[in-house]
């Protein structure tokens, strides 16, 4: 059993960059078939790539679950595991239900989070990453919602790139809103998503001052 443990902690460590580019990847064919619009068997054979990256991702769990075996039996050992792998488990969950396809993302940031050990690297890829892809995913969501909904006022990306950036700093002007249901849902997700990076960032850039202050007092 140890052996096996040990086979796949080392695949994990492998695998890293394939997990990245394999969620951006994701998130690729996703923007392709909102802004392009391909014919339907395009359309379709994309999906089927999806599919397969998607349980790519599934399998990593479930190996993962294999490797932490019988820790998991123990109140100490599931709690880690659900530590460490909250991230996998919500990737997996969450982009499967289609009104909440904004949080496709999760799956590109699951491929990221091995580059996010340190906290200077967590600021910068709140800043440089996360936020823009934030934006875009839920770009693409509320555009593929609301594109031909009756009434809707989204009709292109450069509208849904502007509604985005307006609800993701909860400032919303309230000249582009969703009217379906799924518009709404998606809505609701990123003020929420975008309160909680803010409240994020100030948090990890507080700590990061006040442990240069620290070293400064040290020395």
């Amino acid at each position: 059993m140890n052996s096996v443990r040990e086979a796949l902690g080392r695949l994990f460590h492998r695998v890293e960059f394939l997990y990245m580019v394999l969620g951006f990847a994701y998130l690729g064919i996703y923007a392709v078939q909102v802004l392009v619009e391909p014919p339907a068997d395009i359309y379709a054979s994309l999906d089927l790539v999806s599919e397969v990256i998607f349980w790519v991702f599934a399998v990593d769990v479930v190996l993962r679950l294999i490797h932490a075996g019988g820790d998991l039996l123990t109140w100490k050992g599931a709690g880690s595991f659900l530590k460490e792998n909250w991230l996998a488990l919500l990737a997996l969950l969450l982009p499967a239900f289609r009104s909440l396809r904004v949080l496709r993302v999760i799956v590109v940031l699951r491929g990221l989070k091995p580059y996010l050990k340190t906290r200077s690297s967590r600021v910068g890829m709140i800043v440089g990453v996360t936020f823009p892809l934030i934006l875009f995913t839920a770009a693409l969501s509320v555009l593929e919602a609301e594109r031909y909904a009756d009434g809707s006022n989204i009709q292109s990306f450069g509208d849904a790139i502007w509604w985005s950036i307006a609800s993701v700093t909860t400032v919303g002007y309230g000249d582009k809103f969703p009217v379906t249901a799924d518009g709404r849902v998606i809505a609701t997700f990123l003020m929420v998503i975008g309160i909680g990076l803010f409240s994020a960032l100030t948090a990890l850039l507080a700590a990061w001052v006040m442990g240069d202050r620290k070293k400064e007092e040290k020395s």
